[in-house]
């Protein structure tokens, strides 16, 4: 946050301690600056006018793949593609063509069908370490996303590992503040390779069709109208990208909330609250996505301040959870609350496709530690923060201690 005594604060997120607290700065901007141009963009940080330009057919999603082709780094065809064919970074009416299509392998009956295998793979996965003295969550929370998605695409074991490591490189695409020319032809590396892994799983799926979601892409039609096997492979990619690290994000952030506010694990445990409440609080109090970029395509009005065409906008979403004229006590964390109308997965037709995965895995690992943790404590060391970006905020590591329900 930038002050001095004749300008009003000012968005940074490079500034000391923006990582570890940003919602002290949100708060201020709020209060003193709500709208403002600083760093080239248009920052905004309260809820209504960000539901305003969420809302808006003056704004494009397209603002990254067209910087990445401005950077001018050569030969890019998977990053042109990927902006052109993934549904996150098109508009209507590509966005829409995409959407009806891929929304019939995403629905909540598709996805519930797995409920069963998730809740095996987290108990699996998180009750050798309850009677431990201490360790690192953030290590399981990188699994349960990685071992669920896998499971819901159908992707072969053999494959895991190297997805996950080419994911993770690709997935600095989201964050633009990253993306130096090196960087960018490294993700175009990372991402030929990741396409190429797919193309091969998709060739064999599609003699070998299961209830998969990954089989469901495949036979997804809207008349006769279907994804292209570079339709396919791009989606697989962007379940990994958008629904990993997001997923991981979630269940730290919950972890971590519930540690400093002990009295709410017990309210929680008493019965007091759905999971359902305790996955919106969350998402409203600490939310893994914070900001999201848009693009002004015609000029708009929102407040007194007038964006134009070709200006961008940072939306921060984690400060819009937070506003005081749409949350009462917002900078509370209370489970008990109504935080469903939080926008942690974003508002209006770019809403997260994805984000009944992550709703999925969040009730069931926080139902399974409700019923088997009396306790979460913080353990010997401290907790991290990724150190680069801040679209994204989630932990590298977070030592804990549970201590087991009698």
């Amino acid at each position: 946050m930038i002050a001095t005594p004749q300008s009003p604060v000012k968005f940074n997120p490079f500034a000391p301690g923006f990582r570890e607290d940003p919602y002290t700065t949100y708060q201020g901007l709020r209060q003193q600056n709500p709208i403002h141009n600083t760093l080239d963009m248009w920052i905004m940080t309260k809820y209504q006018d960000i539901i305003q330009v969420l809302n808006s057919d003056a704004v494009s999603v397209n603002y990254i793949p067209q910087y990445v082709v401005q950077q001018k780094v050569g030969d890019i065809p998977g990053l042109v593609e990927l902006g052109q064919k993934a549904i996150v970074f098109t508009d209507p009416p590509d966005h829409a063509r995409l959407r009806r299509l891929a929304g019939q392998a995403f629905s909540n009956t598709n996805i519930n069908a797995h409920t069963a295998h998730v809740q095996q793979l987290i108990a699996e996965l998180v009750a050798p370490k309850i009677p431990e003295e201490s360790f690192d969550f953030a290590q399981i929370a990188h699994q349960i996303p990685l071992y669920t998605l896998s499971h819901l695409l159908g992707i072969p074991q053999e494959y895991i590992k190297t997805i996950d490591e080419y994911i993770h490189r690709v997935r600095s695409i989201l964050e633009p503040s990253l993306l130096t020319k090196m960087r960018i032809r490294r993700i175009e590396q990372d991402l030929q390779s990741c396409l190429a892994i797919f193309q091969e799983i998709i060739d064999r799926r599609k003699t070998h069709l299961g209830d998969d979601l990954l089989s469901k892409l495949i036979q997804a039609r809207v008349g006769e109208d279907r994804l292209s096997d570079s339709e396919l492979g791009i989606a697989c990619v962007m379940t990994y990208v958008a629904g990993h690290e997001t997923s991981k994000g979630l269940l730290t952030n919950g972890v971590l909330a519930f540690m400093q506010h002990p009295e709410q694990w017990q309210i929680f445990r008493q019965g007091k609250a759905t999971s359902k409440q305790v996955i919106n609080e969350i998402l409203r109090f600490d939310p893994p996505l914070q900001q999201t970029v848009r693009l002004a395509v015609s000029d708009l009005q929102v407040g007194s301040h007038t964006i134009r065409k070709g200006e961008k906008m940072l939306l921060c979403l984690a400060s819009a959870n937070r506003d005081e004229d749409q949350f009462d006590n917002a900078n509370t964390f209370d489970i008990t609350r109504d935080a469903a109308a939080q926008i942690a997965f974003g508002h209006g037709i770019h809403n997260c496709l994805g984000q009944m995965i992550a709703r999925l895995e969040g009730q069931l690992l926080f139902t399974y530690l409700c019923e088997h943790v009396q306790e979460m404590r913080f353990g010997a060391n401290d907790y991290r923060w990724h150190p680069e970006g801040f679209i994204t905020r989630t932990l590298t590591c977070l030592p804990v201690s549970f201590i087991p329900a009698s």
